[in-house]
């Protein structure tokens, strides 16, 4: 997929920004999933760019990068690789 501008992205999922980085809490919801499997995309690398302040536990994503990351890993078929 073509890299997409923040608006298209937003439109592509139906989504409306919240103008600030989201939480863990946050971005399990937008996608749907348990907040433990954020932590498990994090802990393998595989989930999307993530940003934790130096001597904090907090965990921030951009908007961009979250909504980014879902369209990576668009298929047009069941046999497909995702794009990369």
């Amino acid at each position: 997929m073509p890299d997409l501008s923040f608006d298209q992205l937003c439109e592509l999922f139906a989504y409306t920004p919240k103008g600030r980085p989201l939480d863990n809490d946050e971005v399990a919801a937008l996608l749907r999933i348990h907040p433990g499997t954020m932590s498990q995309y994090r802990l393998r690398g595989d989930g999307p760019r993530y940003f934790s302040p130096p001597g904090t536990r907090r965990v921030w994503y951009a908007e961009r990068d979250v909504l980014a990351w879902l369209a990576s890993g668009a298929k047009r078929s069941t046999s497909e690789q995702a794009a990369a």
